[in-house]
């Protein structure tokens, strides 16, 4: 009886300090299935997504005339909130780190709410549609006692790849740099002219802080990649400048015919009189 007894409780014990790996482990198998059937819905000839992707876009060339960051409050989840939704259809991206065996979606403005779900974007960063002077910071709360999410980015190495898919296209990152700072120092996460860059950011164990992983845009092979400039007015291509240029001369040489024509007729006049 003292056998069966002590055999109860110990698998008892077993199954609650259990638990939260298991969930874990669920959960993490869980958002990369749903990960997986969003990316199979990005990319698509969808008018909603080319729309959405040109205001991303957009915002982002706006946003670096004058960025204003709003630092989330990524924390350490001591507990869970018990009006948690981990499926929602506002998502933007979805991030993949297969280091680390973590593909999670993203969703847009790192809100409470949205942290409670899982990644988000942070708030007057860019959005993850790459491009120059572009850095889009993502962010999710670690040491949850059922959530893997950002728990473990500090293992992240230099070379290691992070990867964007978005409504258009799959984008490349490779970690570079990492930083530990206040959460009043938003500058960390501030565009970097001329590069583009991936920031991951979460809170150390004492929930004090801010850890931030840089990544920077490369092929899929690792390759540097020079990101592209947004058109400008004054950075047309030859045949953009041929095309107004001819366009010019087409008015002028009407201009001259009709003149001629004019000059002509009036000398013709002129002689009858």
């Amino acid at each position: 009886m003292r056998k069966r007894t002590a055999v109860i409780i110990f698998v008892l014990g077993a199954v609650i300090c259990l638990y939260p790996l298991v969930t874990k482990v669920y959960y993490n198998y869980s958002m990369s299935r749903q990960s997986d059937e969003i990316d199979e819905q990005f990319q698509v000839d969808s008018d909603d997504q080319k729309q959405r992707y040109l205001q991303f876009e957009e915002y982002n060339r706006r946003m670096t005339e004058e960025q204003e960051i709003k630092a989330p409050a990524v924390q350490v989840k001591k507990d869970d909130a018990a009006d948690e939704k981990m499926f929602s259809d506002d998502v933007i991206a979805t991030v993949k780190i297969s280091s680390l065996k973590l593909h999670y979606p993203v969703y847009d403005e790192a809100t409470p709410e949205n942290l409670n779900r899982g990644v988000s974007r942070v708030a007057g960063t860019s959005y993850p549609v790459g491009g120059r002077s572009t850095n889009s910071v993502l962010a999710a709360h670690s040491y949850s006692p059922y959530h893997e999410w950002f728990t473990h980015i500090d293992r992240l190495k230099n070379g290691d790849q992070v990867i964007i898919n978005n409504f258009k296209e799959t984008l490349y990152y490779t970690v570079y740099d990492r930083v530990i700072v206040t959460p009043d120092q938003v500058e960390a996460m501030a565009v970097k002219k001329g590069r583009d860059i991936l920031t991951l950011l979460t809170c150390t164990p004492s929930g004090e802080e801010r850890l931030l992983i840089y990544a920077e845009r490369t092929t899929k092979d690792g390759t540097t990649l020079i990101p592209k400039a947004p058109p400008t007015v004054g950075d047309r291509s030859l045949w953009d400048r041929m095309k107004v240029l001819s366009d010019s001369w087409v008015i002028i040489a009407a201009v001259i015919v009709l003149s001629v024509i004019f000059i002509m007729k009036l000398v013709t006049h002129n002689k009858t009189v």
